[in-house]
């Protein structure tokens, strides 16, 4: 079976593409490399494309809600909507900080730069796949494994790393305000986004 999946930004498309490896799943992301997605205003174009896709996987967490509310509006009836951090993440644990306050509503939506909640997106995007295309579920459930060796791997880098500094000089001035979940992991303090 041959499956059409659309995915917004390229951290997602990324993850996908890495579950979904040696299927036919056909794996497009919505919003331009480069682009802000918490300002993209996905074209009209857009819709064709979401309305011909079996699986949407999306960030959730309030981060892309134009794209979102277009893919309600035109997807098929069978399609499937996955809002991978929202699934992940219990609302009691969702950040709020300086560029995402509170009373503003929208929790910082970045959780795929802490890896063990990248592993839980790719965990919950193996489930999506399987459900939506159970012939190819052996591979998808191989290839998570695969993924998640690399992210384990990667996570016991960053500990050790991160643990040959002092917790005072465990400090982050970041081009992007995208690493809460990060910090919170491994004991940084973010300080600021430039």
């Amino acid at each position: 079976m041959c499956s059409s999946d659309l995915t917004t930004v390229a951290p997602i498309t990324s993850i996908v593409a890495n579950i979904a490896a040696g299927t036919a799943t056909v794996i497009e992301g919505i919003v331009p490399e480069g682009t802000n997605s918490h300002t993209y205003e996905p074209p009209p174009s857009v819709a064709a494309a979401l309305s011909e896709a079996d699986v949407i996987l999306i960030n959730g967490l309030v981060l892309e809600e134009p794209t979102k509310e277009l893919a309600l509006a035109n997807k098929k009836e069978s399609a499937v909507i996955c809002e991978l951090g929202t699934a992940v993440l219990p609302e009691s644990e969702y950040i709020f900080d300086f560029s995402f306050p509170k009373e503003g509503g929208k929790p910082n939506p970045h959780l795929w730069t802490n890896p063990s909640m990248a592993e839980a997106y790719a965990a919950k995007v193996r489930d999506v796949l399987s459900a939506a295309d159970p012939s190819n579920a052996g591979i998808y459930a191989a290839n998570y494994a695969a993924f998640a060796i690399k992210i384990d791997e990667l996570d016991a880098a960053l500990r050790e790393a991160s643990g040959s500094l002092e917790p005072s000089a465990r400090q982050l001035l970041t081009y992007h305000d995208a690493y809460a979940y990060f910090a919170r992991e491994y004991d940084w303090t973010v300080i600021g986004a430039i």
